[in-house]
């Protein structure tokens, strides 16, 4: 069967990029004469069932090329293996026309990133590759195909530009894709639907494509006689799906998930402040010694003493107290055991910082996996600091937030609300796109502090320097 772009639905962006890359193979004369280099290698990666083989079958037809698939289903001899994907690259490489090598989920043969090779056969697959990409020539009529899962397991020395010179990333879908995905399984059927595709779709946070399909299909074939889907089937389905169809994480999925919260804190803090700091998996670690030191100053699990009164020293001098110190330190506050000046943007910084993680799961998994009370009660915690410090520039401070009290009007109440909510949007704003312009380093930091667990700064740095630092 031959496979078009109209056979993929959504996924705009990535389909653009195939566009672009098709448009460059079906035209490899004309970028040989500008003195381009070809792509030996592309990859294709994401998580089982988003649609990679699908893809690589497009990226066939729309560039006619003809495709050597090394299918090692049914080989279990090492020697064979290597047999096979030898006498692909050769059948390739005397074809006139231009081909492709197929090698589909190939992340399942190889060692992984670290070169600690499971088995003998790992090694001489890898060995058996790297040769004979290596003996391909760019200007060449054929190209290397690879899907995989697991991309950041990849041997760096396999997927280094000039061997892999294309890697594109298929994520699951989002709702927009997933509005598309739906619209195209549900056209297909006879059925008629309840909800909205659009509904639906809201419904299907976190699916990938084949779970989409699943989901049509197993509401089709459960559909009454009238070729009806009401919305209790839907919900059932759906439930059943998330339990059941949808792929199973790995058995290291929480190191995995903390990974990608950290280091989406770690970004960027890294991005406002250079300071001293250890990445690891510590539970709600910032990443960066300066925003854990102001974090800790409003720890949300501090809780006021009621019975506790000053007679000697009252709200009012306090605030007092406070609001001077803010007028004669520009708009900041001293933590005066260590004679340390938190600043209102060191403050708004935290807070896109605690945003961070999240986004950064959000990002990544599209979807949030952690409960986010926590996180609130330490951003509203700073946030009335601010304005008990008059950082807002309010006439006066809202003092001592704690006293529930006090006389504070409705309208007053209603002010500190949207004064609240206006900061969390603008942080998270600015949180959101730090994360997305470094989502690609922070997939290739993942495996790296799930393997290492601790990397302090030193280590850190250099992998930093490796990967093509943090993009601000």
């Amino acid at each position: 069967m031959n496979y078009t772009f109209n056979d993929i639905a959504g996924f705009q962006t990535e389909k653009e990029e195939l566009k672009r890359l098709c448009e460059v193979l079906s035209n490899r004369q004309k970028y040989l004469k500008k003195g381009a280099k070809l792509p030996k290698g592309i990859i294709f990666y994401g998580e089982a069932g988003t649609g990679k083989t699908l893809f690589a079958k497009v990226l066939a037809h729309e560039c006619g090329l003809y495709t050597y698939s090394i299918d090692i289903a049914e080989i279990d001899n090492v020697a064979q293996i290597c047999k096979k994907i030898k006498r692909a690259f050769e059948k390739a490489a005397k074809r006139m026309q231009p081909s492709m090598i197929f090698f589909d989920e190939l992340d399942k043969l190889l060692p992984n990133d670290k070169e600690e090779y499971y088995t003998d056969q790992s090694k001489m697959i890898l060995a058996q590759l790297l040769t004979l990409i290596d003996g391909m020539s760019s200007s060449g009529n054929f190209v290397f195909v690879a899907t995989c899962n697991g991309y950041g397991s990849l041997p760096e020395t396999l997927v280094r530009p000039g061997r892999i010179d294309k890697k594109i990333n298929i994520g699951k879908p989002n709702y927009d894709s997933r509005v598309d995905i739906l619209k195209l399984y549900a056209s297909n059927s006879a059925c008629k639907f309840e909800i909205t595709m659009e509904e639906l779709a809201k419904l299907c946070s976190g699916f990938t494509c084949s779970a989409l399909e699943t989901l049509i299909n197993e509401c089709v074939i459960q559909s009454d006689d009238n070729n009806y889907v009401s919305k209790k089937l839907i919900t059932e389905r759906i439930l059943e799906i998330k339990q059941e169809d949808i792929p199973r994480a790995p058995s290291n999925v929480s190191d995995t998930i903390s990974a990608c919260r950290n280091i989406g804190y770690f970004i960027v803090a890294r991005s406002f402040n250079n300071g001293n700091y250890v990445l690891n998996l510590e539970a709600d670690n910032l990443g960066n010694n300066f925003f854990n030191k102001i974090l800790s100053e409003y720890d949300s699990d501090y809780e006021a003493d009621d019975d506790y009164e000053d007679d000697d020293y009252t709200d009012e001098e306090e605030n007092d107290e406070i609001t001077e110190n803010i007028r004669e330190n520009g708009n900041s506050f001293m933590y005066e055991d260590e004679n340390i000046y938190f600043s209102k943007t060191d403050l708004l910084n935290t807070i896109c910082v605690l945003c961070g993680g999240y986004i950064a799961e959000q990002i990544i998994f599209n979807k949030i996996y952690d409960n986010m009370h926590g996180v609130l009660s330490n951003i509203y915690a700073i946030l009335f600091a601010m304005s008990e410090q008059c950082m807002f520039g309010m006439d006066y401070a809202f003092s001592s937030w704690r006293n529930d009290k006090l006389p504070h009007s409705d309208e007053f109440k209603d002010k500190i609300n949207s004064l609240f909510a206006n900061t969390i949007s603008d942080c998270y704003k600015i949180a959101e796109k730090i994360i997305e312009k470094n989502k690609e380093l922070i997939k290739k930091l993942i495996p790296k502090l799930v393997e290492k667990r601790y990397m302090d700064n030193v280590v850190c740095e250099h992998l930093l320097k490796e990967l093509g630092g943090i993009i601000i």
